[in-house]
């Protein structure tokens, strides 16, 4: 039933009273022989029923029309206040029961939608969170607006909530202000590199984006980082000199002493001989450097093939000390051994471990003086085993043990090219250790000796 028949039955509610009063009304003064006073009374009383039965009408209509009205109020404010949904219980024919309906309606797709974007956030956040990149997003007071984990640390924000605090304020890298400041002005994407003060320096790539709309609602900005990117090109460029210049040196000695034995000393007796014995020395050098190179690049494409089996330590270390004896006789270095039980073993390849100590040994040996000495020790704990293969040479600076590992580094070129060597072999020993899931460490002084160790896994039986 809507307004206009609550309203039209109203009217007829007072219309038929007034009738009646009127009727009452002819009808008490047709009575003639009714005293005056009675007469009153009969007029006020009829008066009286007449109002309050119009005053019940009405009170009756209105709340009729108030009461859901103010139902629907009290859902909106709660709504509004809570955003939870909650729909209004109104079970009504007219206006207010459709205006209710529809209210209901809204509120339900209201709510499915908030949940929507609510869910949407959520998925946007996570998403911003596992990113390596960093995001900021920029407003054009220079505000930041969002910024994810991986945006806070590249920049290294002094604040960790710095949504809604100025870009200035969290933090003082020029470049990036001088991009957010450019793709402000600028309708077309701003890129710049840069390298990034504090504690960690790093090579970051920034690209700012003009957020579309006018006015112009911020700046986009994404960052990448750069910086292993930019050691392993320079990795990279290091060891195709590197190689050049190792594979140079025996080549250019081969193609002298070649030379010299065609321009007529093949025909010397006296020397021909020593010629073709430094030819034959140089290409042994060139082989084994290659041989190197292409280990090293089977294990770290992992194509080379090892069998893990419980090796014996003692009989590793024992072969090793028995195979360097004349090489440290000859350079009068004392070469002891620390044996470990006999039943002592450790998980690797049989032949990889050899070339880890036997590498070890070698390098020792190399740059230990004569009247030095070098020890090979073994220790032993319930999970692993350490190889040490210690020395009392010339030591290795420490700015230089970062990266003894690398293929190629050398600490004195000079040194190294009189003893000989392809400069592999501690790079060797890095990824053969790694294979068999070990690691390998270094502790040296300058000028007092190194210890290299080499940790491998323990046979868990």
């Amino acid at each position: 039933m809507g307004f206009a028949q609550w309203f039209w039955r109203l009217f007829l509610v007072f219309a038929g009273l007034i009738v009646a009063h009127v009727l009452v009304v002819t009808g008490i003064f047709a009575f003639r022989n009714l005293s005056f006073a009675y007469r009153n009374v009969l007029l006020w009383t009829t008066a009286g029923l007449t109002i309050s039965f119009g005053g019940l009408a009405m009170w009756a209509c209105i709340q009729r029309i108030i009461q859901p009205l103010t139902e629907l109020t009290r859902h909106v404010r709660a709504a509004s206040a809570s955003g939870d949904g909650q729909t209004a219980a109104i079970d009504s024919p007219d206006e207010l029961g459709v205006l209710a309906t529809a209210f209901n309606s809204m509120q339900r797709d209201l709510a499915r939608r908030v949940d929507q974007i609510q869910e949407n956030n959520e998925r946007l956040q996570t998403i911003l969170g596992s990113m390596v990149e960093g995001v900021l997003a920029v407003g054009p007071d220079k505000t930041i607006l969002m910024a994810n984990d991986a945006g806070r640390e590249l920049l290294d924000f002094v604040t960790p909530k710095p949504v809604g605090r100025s870009l200035l304020e969290v933090t003082r890298v020029r470049p990036v202000h001088e991009a957010v400041a450019r793709a402000l002005a600028m309708a077309v994407p701003v890129e710049t590199e840069f390298d990034s003060p504090g504690a960690h320096r790093r090579t970051l790539s920034l690209r700012a984006t003009r957020l579309p709309g006018e006015p112009c609602p911020g700046v986009m900005v994404v960052l990448h980082d750069l910086s292993e990117l930019r050691r392993l090109e320079n990795l990279r460029r290091e060891l195709v000199t590197n190689v050049s210049h190792e594979l140079k040196t025996p080549l250019a000695a081969i193609k002298a002493y070649a030379e010299t034995l065609r321009m007529g000393a093949v025909h010397d007796s006296e020397n021909n001989l020593a010629f073709v014995q430094r030819i034959e020395e140089q290409a042994d050098r060139l082989h084994e450097l290659i041989l190197d190179i292409l280990q090293i690049a089977r294990m770290e494409q992992g194509q080379e093939t090892f069998e893990i089996v419980p090796v014996a330590l003692a009989d590793l270390i024992e072969a090793c000390a028995q195979q360097f004896s004349d090489t440290a006789a000859a350079r009068q270095v004392a070469l002891a051994v620390e044996l470990p039980p006999p039943d002592a073993t450790a998980l690797a390849d049989e032949e990889g471990a050899r070339t880890i100590l036997d590498n070890l040994v070698d390098n020792a040996l190399k740059y230990t003086p004569a009247g030095g000495r070098v020890t090979i020790r073994c220790r032993l704990d319930d999970e692993q085993a350490t190889l040490e293969v210690e020395d009392t040479g010339i030591g290795i600076a420490e700015k230089d043990q970062e990266r003894i590992f690398e293929r190629f580094y050398r600490v004195d070129r000079a040194r190294s090219r009189e003893v000989g060597g392809t400069g592999l072999g501690l790079s060797i020993v890095k990824h053969l250790a790694q294979a068999f899931d070990g690691t390998v460490s270094l502790t040296s002084q300058l000028g007092r000796g190194s210890t290299f160790r080499v940790t491998l896994p323990r046979d868990a039986a």
